[in-house]
């Protein structure tokens, strides 16, 4: 349900976190927090304090168990799916966790030996009390929904200390955004700092939280030991709600990766399956009403455009023949337009022909007489050196195929000895 309002819970033993966002994303949103006390006992209390916080009832429920909930064991088992692990792991629980007589809830992975559980009696009259609230669409372990925050923070390798207390203290490695190592040491901050530094799978940043002073000088004064931070709060809520916004953060998970982490009853996975069905089911609809309605929608425009086309179609008609026509007569003057720069190319020049060949005759040479016809050129005259005629104009690129036409003959004028000539040659202007 996209735009819903989602709510995130942190349960703990005796303490209850929650978070209420009314739009999705981590941003831009409207987000309400509330710290309460609950009683396993009696969780309608509960239920009623957060609808009293919250307002009205409706949207999603996220449902995160604090360490004290938490069965944390490494458990050796062959390569198999996470549903086959958790199927042998509920059929003889007391050999794996110290618990007797109880229904055990399990999340396990395939391809790792982490495995989280919780007794089933310590959250099922929650969820079915939660579920007067809102549908319950996720219900997973604070060591995942700790993962979840730091890789939305952008922290991808890091330890957590959550202090629990006379409890203990909770510790999570992640490497990668990915949950690594999670288990709970009976201990203080120093013995959990100790446990830390001997975990071959941790390298990085070290965050304690609730934070402290004391608690952060404690981690520091381990052996080996590392200053911490505090989380890291990018977020419309103060670290201690950080938890339970990651929850509802989950809600967004597609329904594989949840299951890596999910502590739901078989009853209530059914109805979420269910609900995730119907929901996909009304999204698909929802589009296929769309796209019928774009397709009829552009079934009418065509139809509109095709009338106005056909009313323009007759005065169209009338304007055609007088566009036709001066149609026509454009291309005739392009064409004669064409023909005509074509004459004008091939044309020849004699004006230009007779200046290229002043200035191209050496120095001393006299024409006496010239012939043309088009581009092609005949000269008769005399020089010094008719041989010298030759070569200058051949020379000349304005001039192509330039040779005697006869042999030359020597004459005297005046004082003087010249030779005559008559040359031919094939005049190309230069562009």
């Amino acid at each position: 349900m996209i735009g819903a309002p989602r709510i995130g819970i942190e349960l703990g033993e005796r303490t209850a976190r929650a978070v209420r966002l009314s739009r999705g994303g981590w941003r831009r949103q409207t987000v309400h927090a509330v710290e309460l006390e609950w009683d396993r006992g009696n969780p309608h209390d509960l239920v009623n304090a957060l609808q009293a916080h919250f307002g009205v009832s409706g949207g999603r429920i996220a449902l995160t168990l604090d360490f004290p909930l938490l069965f944390i064991k490494q458990v050796q088992l062959p390569p198999l799916p996470a549903a086959e692990k958790r199927r042998i792991l509920a059929l003889e629980p007391e050999r794996f966790f110290a618990t007797r007589g109880h229904e055990l809830l399990i999340a396990a992975r395939s391809d790792d030996n982490l495995v989280v559980a919780t007794q089933e009696e310590s959250v099922a009259a929650c969820l079915v009390a939660l579920e007067e609230l809102a549908p319950v669409d996720l219900v997973e372990h604070l060591p995942a929904t700790i993962t979840r925050v730091l890789a939305r923070a952008g922290v991808r390798d890091a330890a957590v200390l959550r202090d629990e207390g006379e409890k203990g203290v909770g510790l999570v490695i992640v490497r990668g955004s990915r949950l690594a190592r999670a288990r709970r040491v009976f201990g203080d901050l120093r013995a959990a700092a100790v446990a830390l530094r001997d975990d071959p799978a941790f390298s990085g940043r070290v965050f304690l939280t609730p934070w402290s002073d004391g608690g952060a000088r404690s981690v520091g004064a381990a052996p080996a030991g590392v200053v911490p931070d505090p989380l890291p709060a990018d977020a419309p809520v103060d670290a201690p709600f950080l938890p339970a916004l990651g929850a509802a953060l989950g809600l967004d998970l597609d329904a594989r990766t949840a299951a890596d982490s999910s502590l739901a009853p078989a009853e209530l996975t059914t109805r979420i399956t269910r609900r995730r069905r119907r929901q996909r089911g009304i999204a698909i609809a929802a589009c296929a009403a769309a796209v019928l309605f774009a397709l009829s929608s552009a079934d009418a425009w065509r139809a509109r455009a095709l009338g106005r086309l056909e009313r323009d179609l007759p005065a169209v008609r009338e304007r055609a023949p007088a566009a036709l026509a001066l149609q026509t007569e454009i291309q005739s003057l392009e064409q004669e337009g064409q023909t005509i720069a074509a004459i004008a190319r091939e044309r020849p020049e004699p004006l230009r022909a007779l200046a290229a060949l002043t200035r191209g005759l050496p120095a001393g040479a006299y024409v006496r007489a010239l012939r043309f016809a088009g581009n092609d050129w005949q000269i008769d005259g005399y020089a010094p050196n008719a041989a010298r005629v030759l070569a200058v104009l051949g020379g000349n690129s304005e001039f192509g195929d330039v040779h005697f036409l006869g042999a030359t003959t020597r004459l005297t004028l005046g004082s003087r000895t010249y030779e005559t000539f008559a040359l031919a040659f094939r005049y190309a202007p230069a562009p």
